[in-house]
């Protein structure tokens, strides 16, 4: 069996990982880096839809009925009403059930939208099962029996059923209090990744907001001493919330302070992990803003960390932050460009020194 995984862009090569770590049997076919596409091959079982239902840097998975070419012009849809029509996906419709399509069209330079996309193949399912089983399936866009999933990646047109759910798996559910600058969960465990983190260790998130990060650290370790710190009571109090709908507050400590001076909170070299979401210029109105913040807050974040430990950060100033943390004694360990919303940013991962 074929399937699509889909992730923030920039985190193909993660997701490729966790899927092999999850899904028996798995291979990895192809990466659409930049684009957020994983294309696997897997034994069919119960395992396998389970262990893709698991995954934690996903945002959705479907099964793979078809694919091909139809370009990007006009008569780029005509060719997409007959791959969906010959596909058979309409055979994965019950008799008197329903369906939804779910569409996408990635990439530029199209003569057509993703409505139309939708609405093409949904015309094309609708006569294939009319022709094979005499009726119309009706279509329900609120939840369908079963719902069919196509896109148009550039000029490249897949096919399939979600086995994911309807909802993107980066909603865990727990997100009671809605943080305004709020990060995704799928992110939020790509940093913990990139940091190397692992149990029984100190983990902390010294700008936690509404908590997602020291939330899915409580749900990927269980002896791990992890840490949510905001300077805003109000931010800590919707953190505790969270927790509470995930069933992990007796799993984090919460601190109020300033993370400035985080190092003098938590004590010097006591943290052994960090993964954190700091404000960006656009939340904090001036470019300007965000540097001076960095210039305070990664010096101490260095004093905080254990020799050896590992910080990973979301940033839109990863010029200064290099800078900065340079000149307080980390390294740079790794770095790359992640599509979060509609914006482009950089993922950074420090390391402190090791004694010798």
């Amino acid at each position: 069996m074929k399937y699509v995984a889909t992730c923030n862009p920039g985190l193909e090569d993660l997701l490729s990982r966790e899927i092999l770590e999850e899904v028996p049997g798995a291979r990895i076919l192809w990466e659409r880096r930049g684009r957020g596409r994983v294309g696997v091959e897997a034994p069919a079982g119960e395992a396998q839809l389970r262990g893709f239902q698991r995954l934690r840097g996903a945002h959705s998975v479907y099964l793979l009925v078809a694919e091909a070419v139809v370009g990007k012009d006009r008569r780029g849809l005509e060719r997409l009403y007959d791959l969906v029509r010959s596909s058979g996906v309409h055979r994965y419709i019950p008799f008197s059930g329903s369906f939804a399509v779910r569409s996408e069209r990635i990439g530029e330079g199209h003569e057509y939208t993703s409505v139309d996309v939708a609405r093409v193949a949904g015309q094309a399912v609708q006569e294939a099962y009319l022709e094979e089983y005499g009726v119309k399936p009706e279509v329900r866009l609120d939840a369908p029996s079963t719902a069919v999933y196509v896109e148009v990646d550039d000029d490249v047109a897949r096919v399939g059923l979600l086995v994911s759910g309807e909802a993107s798996m980066h909603r865990r559910g727990y997100r009671i209090y809605d943080h305004p600058a709020a990060l995704k969960a799928t992110l939020a465990y790509a940093l913990l990744r990139l940091a190397s983190a692992r149990d029984s260790s100190v983990i902390l998130d010294p700008m936690c907001g509404g908590g997602t990060v020291a939330i899915e650290a409580a749900l990927l370790f269980e002896n791990a001493r992890i840490v949510c710190n905001d300077k805003n009571p109000r931010h800590i109090e919707g953190a505790m919330v969270n927790a509470m709908a995930a069933r992990v507050y007796d799993r984090i400590e919460f601190i109020v302070s300033d993370a400035t001076m985080i190092h003098e909170t938590l004590g010097e070299e006591t943290v052994d992990y960090v993964a954190s979401n700091p404000p960006y210029g656009i939340r904090l109105g001036d470019p300007r803003s965000v540097r001076s913040l960095y210039s305070k807050f990664i010096p101490s974040l260095a004093k905080t960390l254990r020799p050896c430990g590992r910080a990973a950060i979301v940033t839109t100033e990863s010029a200064h932050a290099q800078r900065v943390a340079l000149q307080a004694g980390l390294r740079l360990a790794h770095a790359r460009r992640v599509r979060h919303g509609d914006l482009w940013v950089s993922l950074l991962v420090f390391e402190k020194p090791c004694n010798d």
